[in-house]
């Protein structure tokens, strides 16, 4: 049996003083792409210059420069429909890979036939420690059915146990692109919670990416970012009634609830700080979400919903 194909597809914006470590990275990799696009969303810093000293290290690298700024979703879009490879690896553009990353994620995919996608654990530095921190999830089994990943990890909660990097088959995502430009920068979440709702999900326990955590203006909390999940959830819970046959009259009102409540201790923790900047950010948001997100009478029938201005 042929090996896989592989394309890599790297999103970049802004950080180019970091490219080189990230593409250093992937050339000293056990198992090296067939193919690697880098695109570049119109940064105010060019990395060209990065990314020509690198345009030779690998078999097939293409790197292009958008003319305007698409925003992450778009641009997203876009390196991946230049992927050709039976695999896709989504990778960040700061981060720093374990050289054995492409090829464990591969065997994981051809080892598990019904796994869409697969994904790993991570490492993560801590700003002022010497130390780093693994976010690792031995629970987890290296493969896990589909509805069960959405409902343990996806329902209900505020986070993704999935970062934005991971390996999916190309056929998957010819039948699920594109990335929603609604959900804009957490677009990729609502991609994996897609993918887990129609694919198993198999799943690396080692730390083999160390994540980037310089400043960026999506790190610490954002209401804004809590409403986008919470509408990506409350998509996830229709599509998951679908596929069970069972009412979403429940589950929608629990999400409702849950997000009733994060919003009280967010007003809480306003009121103890005095920040009326974030108490009025707070308020307007959970006002948008009551005035139009309205979970069904009965039945699962699905209903679109506008995002807030």
């Amino acid at each position: 049996m042929s090996q896989p194909r592989i394309s890599v597809c790297i999103t970049h914006y802004n950080r180019p003083e970091k490219l080189g470590a990230t593409l250093e990275s992937l050339a000293r990799q056990t198992r090296i792409p067939d193919e690697i696009f880098l695109w570049d969303d119109c940064s105010p810093n060019d990395p060209t210059e990065v990314a020509r000293a690198w345009q030779n290290r690998f078999p097939h690298f293409v790197y292009h420069r958008n003319e305007r700024n698409l925003n992450m979703p778009a641009n997203l879009n876009a390196v991946i429909s230049q992927a050709t490879g039976d695999y896709v690896a989504n990778l960040h553009d700061a981060d720093e890979f374990d050289p054995r990353l492409i090829e464990l994620w591969a065997e994981a995919l051809v080892r598990n036939p019904s796994a869409g996608m697969v994904y790993c654990g991570l490492e993560s530095p801590i700003p002022g420690a010497p130390e780093t921190k693994l976010w690792l999830n031995p629970d987890i089994r290296p493969l896990t059915n589909g509805l069960t990943f959405f409902k343990t990890h996806f329902l209900h909660t505020w986070s993704s146990l999935i970062w934005g990097t991971a390996m999916v088959r190309k056929s998957v995502y010819d039948d699920l692109m594109p990335f929603r430009e609604r959900f804009r920068n957490w677009a990729d979440v609502d991609m994996w919670m897609r993918i887990s709702l129609n694919h198993d999900v198999a799943y690396v326990d080692l730390p083999l990416i160390k994540t980037d955590e310089g400043d960026t203006p999506l790190r610490g909390f954002d209401w804004k970012k809590v409403f986008i999940h919470h509408r990506m959830v409350e998509d996830g819970i229709r599509l998951y009634c679908e596929k069970t046959g069972t009412s979403a009259r429940i589950p929608l009102r629990t999400q409702h609830l849950n997000l009733i409540l994060r919003w009280m201790r967010f007003i809480a923790g306003g009121l103890r700080r005095n920040d009326s900047k974030r108490l009025k950010n707070g308020a307007g948001y959970l006002g948008s979400v009551l005035r139009n997100s309205v979970p069904p009478q009965r039945g699962c029938s699905p209903h679109r919903t506008s995002d807030p201005a």
